[in-house]
């Protein structure tokens, strides 16, 4: 089983420990076609870009680089800050963006006090009880879905449930009405197999992704490889599996900027 592309990775600008270059050069090594590279937005303190313009910066560095057939995008992974699904990103960054990603993360600048209490800090009593832990979920769970909805350029959710607990069921749900793809994160080897087997059985779309932020992860998709061995997903309902074709195919937007 080979993979035609890997669309989530970190460089330098955010938290990964590469340079574009460094990323080309493994992502040729490992025979993909294509990548994007998708760095954090500005409001999640330490691992975030410092500033929009870096998308832009980073997309002049790769049009002057040496990629060798490769087709190399730039995106970004979005931080959701809110129950109504806002983003780190405004509209104009969005837009000249190739690919975008969204997910919830640990230190996220909310959009409010309220959201920050009902996200962050509920998220972080989650362990004290059951009760707790239902009201994160809850919380968790409409700002992924608000997120999936209000935001239409949106073509991945990142690593779903990660770090924050979600009902799998009502986001893969969103996922297909929005026709947003549920990822395998092979970084975080999660979601783990019975959220991707309840996400399968809804009827999600899926791409399997490295979350990488180092050359040696690069095209690291084993994970997702092995989920789909054992779990029996149909191939054709993942769309980075080599043969069938790659961002054009299935990206939010009508055009696509490849550098």
């Amino acid at each position: 089983m080979k993979f035609y592309g890997d669309y989530h990775i970190h460089s330098h600008n955010s938290d990964g420990r590469q340079n574009h270059r460094e990323i080309i050069e493994a992502a040729r090594r490992k025979g993909l076609r294509e990548i994007a590279i998708t760095d954090h937005g500005p409001l999640v303190p330490v691992i975030g870009v410092k500033n929009a313009a870096r998308y832009d910066r980073l997309g002049e560095k790769i049009e002057s680089s040496d990629r060798q057939g490769l087709r190399v995008y730039v995106g970004a992974e979005a931080n959701i800050r809110g129950l109504d699904g806002k983003l780190d990103l405004d509209r104009k960054t969005i837009d000249n963006l190739d690919v975008l990603i969204a997910g919830m993360h640990p230190y996220t600048i909310p959009s409010s006090l309220k959201d920050g209490a009902r996200l962050f800090l509920q998220n972080s009593l989650r362990h004290l009880s059951r009760g707790q832990r239902r009201r994160a979920v809850i919380n968790n769970t409409e700002a992924c879905v608000a997120a999936i909805y209000a935001n239409p350029e949106l073509d991945i959710l990142s690593h779903p449930g990660l770090f924050f607990a979600i009902d799998v069921g009502e986001v893969a749900r969103a996922c297909i009405q929005k026709e947003v793809l549920f990822e395998i994160n092979c970084g975080h080897e999660y979601p783990g197999f019975s959220d991707i087997m309840e996400a399968n059985r809804i009827g999600v779309k899926f791409v399997v992704n490295s979350d990488a932020h180092f050359p040696d992860t690069v095209g690291e998709l084993d994970y997702g490889k092995r989920a789909i061995e054992k779990l029996g997903i149909d191939p054709e309902r993942v769309v980075n599996l080599d043969g069938r074709g790659g961002l054009s195919e299935w990206g939010k937007k009508a055009r696509v900027c490849i550098y």
